[in-house]
């Protein structure tokens, strides 16, 4: 069986899952104690006090609206129940070798043009893919809560590290990035630590202008085929 996130207990981890089958990674959900104590087999002050925990622990976000609670998991709620999930789904069903993303093509804030033409990553990425980007990313709306619940398990699986650098005037972190096809065109898909974006957004690099090459534009539904490899 797969071990909790560092530091997680295992009635943390339960509750955290629980939430998340109630739809509460994506948005706030009625979850009172009562309902919650019912699902858990625990008493409703026994679900009060792991919803407190969590709260302080910064798992959950809670809000009244009315007279009744609303809780939704954070960022890192929710990155410690995809992180099981990666776990159970490998003891279950093995090593995966590709993850299929589908999304919607739209205009980014151009940030992955500024980051993907510094010559500190781009020599890197032609070392680990063996291509040097397209200044600018492919930017994909992930729509569906399987493609955005994929998406935020990117930060657990391994892939090719680019190495962060200094330029004199600021500190760049390291880049994960995962090789990957858009219909036949080389591409890799972009795991990065800080940015503007949430998981409900795919940035891919390719060697090539995939909207160009394609012919894609804003609205046009687009599929990535990542491998694990």
């Amino acid at each position: 069986m797969p071990e909790p996130k560092p530091g997680l207990t295992p009635q943390q981890l339960a509750t955290l899952v629980e939430l998340a089958r109630l739809k509460a990674g994506t948005s706030f959900v009625d979850a009172s104690s009562s309902r919650l104590g019912s699902a858990l087999d625990v008493t409703q002050q026994g679900a009060s006090k792991r919803l407190l925990d969590l709260e302080r622990a910064g798992l959950i976000e809670r809000v009244h609206a009315g007279r009744s609670l609303k809780v939704r998991l954070t960022e890192e709620g929710l990155q410690a129940v995809m992180s099981f999930y990666s776990q159970l789904k490998v003891v279950l069903e093995g090593e995966e070798k590709e993850l299929v993303f589908v999304g919607k093509v739209f205009t980014g804030l151009g940030e992955g043009r500024y980051y993907v033409s510094m010559k500190g990553y781009s020599s890197h990425f032609r070392a680990a893919l063996g291509f040097v980007p397209f200044p600018g990313t492919l930017n994909l709306r992930l729509d569906s809560p399987t493609m955005t619940a994929q998406r935020a398990r990117l930060g657990f699986l391994k892939g090719l590290e680019i190495p962060g650098f200094q330029d004199g005037m600021r500190t760049y972190g390291p880049v994960k990035c995962f090789r990957a096809k858009v219909g036949a065109l080389d591409a890799a898909v972009l795991a990065i630590e800080r940015t503007h974006y949430d998981s409900s957004v795919l940035e891919v690099i390719s060697p090539s202008n995939l909207r160009k090459s394609l012919g894609l534009r804003d609205g046009d539904e687009c599929s990535v085929v990542m491998s694990l490899d």
